[in-house]
């Protein structure tokens, strides 16, 4: 920019006068020393967001942007980095951003979607009411919007740049009561390819292998999915209880992939890919999630009533604890050990179950618990008993010849970080005890169960082996996703695991490999206008309703999500991080550089001045002062064959028929010095 307007040798030098610098404020550090008064911010932030809360200030002589009131907070400022954007030499820096991966991190709740779901347009039309038009734009990247507005592990929460201010949005809730209150606007959109004739098989109806289904059906091609058990869902339906996910919201969106044609058979396992290859199937993917629990690999952790969380959760979700011809009950105390969701989930179960003292051990403390905040709070508010720096040792048959078990435990405390960042319990001498309980539930990890029958690679675990552009396995035509590849994961990234084979296994079914939708009927995108709001950065975290504690002794849902209002207020706490990269682009000088052939020189100025010839990396084999630029290069033309562009000093612009044709720049080397020695 200097080379294109040019610096006078008159310009005084700078002088320092020892402006503010702000360093401990949300997001952004300012330093006013460099503010050159462009005034680009006091635009960007008063007149295309409407905002207001900057204005001119000046010190000493010296005009300088800053804010209309001592700090950002009190300013109004809604942290929405239109003026950080624009900011050409720094003066203003946002401290949360990764430079190197600039959009990833200023929109960071979409970057963080495993399905890469557009978040803040969802939420910002959830915040206008419109839940049907919110519901399009989340179906655009997945079938199962209710399951997800329930379980999803919401890595969008823990990323949102809300945090920095106060607390993050609730975008999982938002999600959900979208979904609760949708029409199906999206239906209108939503388009199923005439048939192909071409069939693929799904091994396993849970998140990953419905989501294959639902789109490789939407492509035309003929579906068919086999599961062991009784009903579709997979760990939905089997390893989440139903107070978190009702079963007619598991239900009404499986009916969407039925709706398509797919067909379903449940109840029948698959030992054998070559099986399905022999009926006529060409292309297959493997969904069998992980529903192996791992042991606690301690003596007695094979007694009767020491039993794996999958398999305990699989049970209960079955009607299958507690009954006569059950070989798993809850008795009156329970211990499950374990600090993960899934530990969560086996404690309010055994709750449910009759369990009067259910305890959910765990070695470390509850700083270092994997589960979700607001499960653990759960657990609390249900009366789970939570115990930390403790783990079993053994377990034995009790000594009064019951069905009791007695389990020696160890006190333990934290030592240097493992692998994991977090600190290595070590147990403490001298420190065992003994309790018993009735049932023992080991919440540790799971694996997937055994497919030598499948004929794939596996690798760390026994997890399948893909290529992690296509889900491919070793097995030409044959595909995986979910927990058999990742381990226990989450629903959304199973899902997400599953976009990718669906659109691999389309293309080799002859498709394009294209699962990508628009289901919004109309085009929206979110208001650049964004407005002044009196008290907006102040707002806190809005909670959904949960049913009372007293009334959680059955398998009804909790969490009641948010009422209209409620949501609205929430979704409205948005940022609107989104608008920082739709900023229009900087007015850039025009390039210095043109093709140095002879139709371009012919069109050059001819003026005395100073050229410079550069090769095709821009490096300077020539600079050369002549008193007619375009003679002195048309001389040059086709005696410097490794010359590719040339450029002609400070610029002027050449005209052709009206039309610009030249915007090189040219030497005024009559009146500067510094060129003429060139």
């Amino acid at each position: 920019m200097s080379d294109y307007v040019g610096i006078p040798n008159t310009t005084p030098p700078y002088k320092p006068i020892a402006l503010p610098v702000v360093l401990d404020e949300p997001f952004y550090d300012r330093d006013y020393n460099l503010c050159i008064d462009c005034r680009r911010c006091l635009v960007a932030c008063n007149d295309v967001r409407g905002v207001g809360c900057l204005e001119i200030k000046e010190t000493n002589g010296r005009k300088w942007v800053g804010t209309i009131a001592p700090t950002l907070i009190e300013s109004g400022c809604k942290f929405c980095s239109a003026c950080v954007e624009v900011c050409p030499t720094g003066a203003l820096m946002d401290r949360t951003l990764n430079v190197s991966r600039k959009q990833e991190t200023q929109v960071p709740c979409k970057a963080t979607c495993p399905a890469g779901i557009d978040v803040p347009r969802y939420v910002q039309l959830v915040g206008l009411g419109k839940y049907s038009e919110a519901t399009a734009v989340v179906r655009e990247k997945l079938p199962f919007p209710g399951i997800l507005g329930r379980a999803c592990f919401s890595p969008c929460e823990t990323a949102c740049r809300r945090k920095h201010l106060d607390e993050p949005l609730s975008i999982r809730s938002l999600k959900r009561i979208a979904a609760d209150n949708d029409t199906g606007l999206w239906r209108a959109m939503s388009k199923q390819l005439p048939p192909t004739g071409r069939r693929a098989a799904v091994i396993g109806a849970g998140p990953a292998g419905l989501t294959v289904a639902f789109y490789l059906a939407k492509k035309g091609h003929s579906v068919t999915v086999f599961d062991a058990l009784a009903a579709a869902g997979g760990m939905a339906r089997y390893g989440i209880p139903s107070y978190r996910i009702p079963l007619h919201v598991i239900d009404n969106e499986v009916a969407e992939v039925e709706k398509l044609g797919v067909e379903f058979r449940f109840n029948t396992r698959i030992e054998k890919i070559a099986d399905l290859l022999e009926q006529g199937f060409e292309t297959v993917f493997i969904g069998i999630g992980a529903q192996g629990g791992d042991k606690l690999g301690i003596p007695g952790d094979d007694l009767p009533n020491v039993v794996d969380s999958p398999t305990f959760l699989r049970a209960a979700t079955q009607g299958k604890v507690n009954t006569p011809d059950s070989n798993i009950s809850v008795g009156l105390r329970v211990a499950v050990i374990g600090g993960g969701n899934v530990a969560t989930d086996n404690s309010r179960t055994s709750r449910r179950l009759g369990g009067a003292q259910v305890d959910m051990v765990y070695r470390r403390t509850r700083d270092e618990m994997p589960a979700r905040e607001d499960e653990v709070q759960g657990c609390l508010d249900e009366g789970v008993n939570l115990r930390f720096l403790t783990t079993p040792k053994k377990i034995e048959s009790n000594a009064s010849g019951t069905s009791r078990l007695t389990v020696t435990y160890a006190k333990m405390a934290l030592g240097e970080p493992d692998a994991s960042g977090r600190r290595r319990p070590v147990e403490l001498a001298d420190s065992e005890f003994q309790e018993d309980v009735d049932l023992v539930i080991a919440a540790i990890g799971q694996h997937a169960q055994s497919f030598d029958g499948f004929g794939v690679q596996v690798g760390k675990a026994g997890r399948i082996q893909v290529r992690e552009d296509s889900m491919l396995t070793s097995r030409p035509g044959i595909f995986a996703g979910g927990d058999v590849v990742l381990g226990p994961a989450s629903l959304i990234e199973a899902v997400a695991q599953g976009r990718k084979a669906a659109g691999a296994m389309d293309a080799f079914l002859g498709g394009d490999g294209n699962i990508e939708e628009k289901l919004l009927p109309e085009e929206w995108d979110t208001d650049p206008y964004i407005g002044r709001d009196e008290g907006f950065n102040q707002v806190r975290r809005h909670h959904p309703i949960f049913i009372a504690k007293d009334q959680r002794d059955n398998w009804d849902e909790v969490e009641l999500g948010f009422d209209a209002t409620t949501a609205q207020a929430e979704a409205l706490r948005c940022l609107k991080c989104n608008l920082a990269n739709q900023l229009e682009g900087m007015a850039m000088p025009p390039e210095a550089w043109l093709d140095f052939v002879a139709n371009v020189v012919a069109t050059t100025t001819e003026v005395s001045g100073v050229f410079h010839l550069l090769d095709a990396d821009k490096n300077v084999l020539m600079i050369k002062g002549v008193e007619n630029l375009r003679q002195g290069l048309g001389r040059t033309v086709g005696a410097q064959r490794s010359c590719k562009v040339f450029h002609t000093g400070r610029s002027a612009h050449v005209y052709a028929a009206g039309k610009p044709v030249h915007a090189g720049l040219f030497a005024a080397a009559r009146q500067d010095a510094r060129w003429r020695i060139g």
